[in-house]
């Protein structure tokens, strides 16, 4: 039996063109229009579930970076001094390529403090980055005093997101010019990506921080190839897979471009420094954070980043500091030694898919980069309130398909865990945690929500409690039951239980004996209004303070119901911090 050659088979089977799928997914959809399949991004273009090679052309060619894998970098508080260099050890030995410290103030980074700091630690194999609040052109001028430095790849991670003005030019004219490798100036996007913005929107930023750096430099007499090899890009890398895997392909394709209009060759590209998001972590249920860490640090890999930062896990609130650190720490080693995901550069190249989301994220990004540009470039844009009005539209958009669980978060608004006895302890410290967070956190809101509830129960010792009335068939009012329970909890609402009833007294008093702050009526009749207004009237007439809530859609007219003492409805698409805020507050939390 002979087998063909691989290259025979491609014959035995015919390509699908694009009219064919469509008909095809029409035909399944049925009655469904083909518009529900589509990916309505927050990017400014929508993306179909499926493309053809007849779709994608003039794929966008991307420099190789000059290393083989990324960089493993552990980011570490430079506060104690000693702690940190054993700690930055500790880290290298498990498996840290690359060193952040975070400084604070200019006694940080005398001398005396960089040798402990860096003591027994090859900084010209190990790059380190230096972050935090300090005085850059002091710590350059120590650091070239260090033995072996000079050759240090690493650089300084400043908080301004758009320059430093003179100092730009005053560091690559001063010591960083004898750093060769060392980057001492940093375009960032993080600061607004935790604020909100989308992947459109930060890469635009991105593209005009770096057309603002180089034309500054130019102008203080730098040549833009001098300054792009000196810049470090530092952003963000979100939930969204594709969407942050294509955000860094298309931040390195329109790199090149804004280098060629100043000037500069391509192979001076500045490095990308990436981290995991906070904008999406739960502090209440921190180990669901394992996994949107995994899947970023794989858009950050895949997307081309030279060096990533994986934050841990948890803050030391619900586990240890170490072992938070360790954990995510872990998620480096998987990756690069289990999954081997460094091996192949650009491995998103020819999907179909990607490509076409690279291509319209680049488009998109590069329409608002000019916007910008037209504004005065990104220090005006950012003076005139235009970059914080976007982020803020987009942030709010976000924020309210999260409200309506159209977004799911789970552990926040779906599905939250009971607090563990650690958690439980340090309720006020994560609440200052949560309170502190930047307005377009996904989550704060409701654990914060959350955190008031078991706060009052701690307090008073008791907290309000649902209990849910299932009435008529089986199933689908225990998928109401299901869908209200799971609702409440994301308000720390107890949940005293539910049943199925009828309406007797028996069942009345059975619910009474629970005690509940709100009763949730889940009716699946063919008429359940009027069931649900006999039940709202003579538990209301037996405990006047009972809220009850009914689990559906209200009708066209609700006034007889509101009348008879149902208080509002839960469905899928009620704002749901809203209802959350507003049942908490009429149960008498404070």
């Amino acid at each position: 039996m002979s087998t063909p050659a691989p290259d025979t088979l491609f014959a035995e089977f015919s390509p699908v063109s694009k009219a064919e799928w469509k008909a095809k997914a029409a035909s399944e959809l049925g009655e469904k229009p083909f518009n529900t399949i589509v990916w309505q991004t927050e990017n400014g273009f929508d993306l179909e579930p499926w493309y053809s090679s007849d779709e994608i052309s003039n794929l966008p060619v991307l420099v190789a970076p000059d290393q083989e894998t990324w960089r493993v970098c552990r980011k570490i508080s430079a506060n104690e001094v000693n702690h940190a260099n054993a700690t930055a050890r500790q880290s290298l030995h498990e498996g840290a390529t690359a060193l952040e410290f975070v400084l604070s103030g200019s006694t940080s980074c005398t001398h005396e403090q960089l040798l402990l700091l860096l003591q027994d630690i090859d900084t010209a194999v190990v790059p380190v980055y230096f972050s935090g609040d300090f005085p850059p052109v002091v710590l350059l001028d120590n650091l070239l005093s260090i033995t072996g430095f000079k050759h240090n790849s690493g650089g300084m991670l400043l908080d301004k997101v758009d320059g430093h003005d003179a100092l730009e030019a005053a560091l690559l004219n001063h010591q960083g010019s004898r750093l060769e490798n060392f980057r001492t100036i940093t375009v960032s996007a993080v600061d607004d990506h935790e604020n909100g913005a989308s992947a459109t929107e930060e890469t635009a930023i991105l593209l005009a921080g770096v057309s603002d750096t180089l034309y500054r430099l130019q102008e203080a007499g730098i040549p833009a190839e001098t300054a792009a090899r000196k810049i470090e890009i530092v952003l963000a890398i979100g939930p969204s897979h594709f969407t942050e895997l294509a955000k860094i392909r298309a931040v390195r394709f329109l790199l090149q471009h804004i280098l060629k209009a100043y000037g500069a060759p391509t192979n001076c590209l500045p490095r990308i420094f990436a981290r995991t998001s906070e904008r999406n972590l739960s502090l209440l249920d921190p180990f669901t954070n394992l996994l949107r860490q995994t899947t970023e640090a794989v858009s950050a890999i895949f997307g081309g980043c030279q060096t990533l930062q994986i934050s841990p896990f948890d803050n030391g609130l619900s586990v240890s500091h170490a072992m938070a650190e360790r954990v995510s720490g872990n998620i480096h080693l998987l990756l690069q030694h289990e999954a081997e995901l460094g091996r192949v550069f650009d491995p998103a190249r020819g999907s179909y898919y990607i490509e076409k989301m690279t291509k319209e994220l680049a488009r998109s990004a590069w329409k608002l980069f000019s916007d910008i540009e037209t504004a005065g470039g990104l220090q005006l844009a950012r003076k005139s309130g235009m970059i914080d009005s976007l982020i803020r539209n987009t942030s709010e958009n976000r924020l309210a398909s999260i409200n309506k669980r159209t977004k799911t978060m789970i552990g926040v608004n779906r599905y939250p865990a009971n607090l563990t006895v650690h958690q439980e302890d340090n309720l006020s410290a994560i609440r200052d945690v949560l309170e502190r967070r930047p307005k377009g956190n996904e989550g704060a809101a409701y654990e914060l929500l959350r955190i008031n509830a078991i706060q009052g129960k701690k307090d008073t010792g008791c907290s309000p409690a649902v209990f849910c009335w299932m009435q008529g068939d089986t199933a689908a009012s225990f998928r109401q039951a299901a869908f209200a329970e799971d609702f409440f909890r994301c308000g720390g609402f107890d949940i005293a239980g539910s049943a199925q009833l009828v309406p007797d007294e028996s069942s009345y008093q059975a619910v009474l004996t629970h005690k509940p702050a709100v009763l949730v009526l889940c009716i699946a009749e063919k008429d359940p209004y009027s069931a649900a207004q006999i039940i709202a009237q003579n538990l209301r007439d037996l405990d006047p303070k009972l809220l009850v809530v009914m689990a559906g859609k209200p009708p066209k007219d609700p006034e007889s119901l509101f009348r008879a003492g149902i208080d509002s409805f839960i469905h899928t698409g009620v704002n749901l911090i809203d209802h959350l805020t507003m049942y908490q507050h009429k149960t008498g939390v404070k």
